[in-house]
């Protein structure tokens, strides 16, 4: 009986230990990774207010990040565009802002970096 005993408490231990493990598992991260991404050509408009836009040609839907600076204290902001089809562009309005990048994922994880016009 004691050694029945012992060896159940001694299986819900190891028990316990591997399911504590489980439920942390380690995540290695490779740092200094490169993702490779194609450049797109950002086309400026003007539809009563200035304006950028951009197309994904692959996938069947995008999403676009662009990022730029405005303000007196070159605050930086960030904005967020969604294409539903393969044929809506990205687009937003510059406004008085500068220093703008645009990078896009389409649903395939395609990545694209748009190239902006020169001034």
């Amino acid at each position: 009986m004691k050694h029945t005993s012992l060896i159940l408490g001694t299986v819900l231990v190891l028990f316990g230990v591997g399911c504590q493990n489980a439920s942390n598992p380690t995540i290695n991260i490779k740092t200094n990774t490169t993702i490779k991404a194609t450049e797109v050509a950002v086309a400026k408009f003007y539809d009563g207010k200035d304006g950028y836009s951009v197309s994904i040609p692959s996938g069947n839907s995008s999403v676009c990040t662009w990022t730029y600076a405005g303000g007196n204290a070159a605050v930086p902001y960030i904005e967020t565009t969604s294409a539903k089809s393969a044929t809506e562009k990205h687009t937003v309005y510059s406004y008085d802002s500068y220093d703008w990048r645009v990078s896009c994922v389409d649903d395939f994880g395609n990545q694209y970096v748009g190239v902006f016009p020169s001034e």
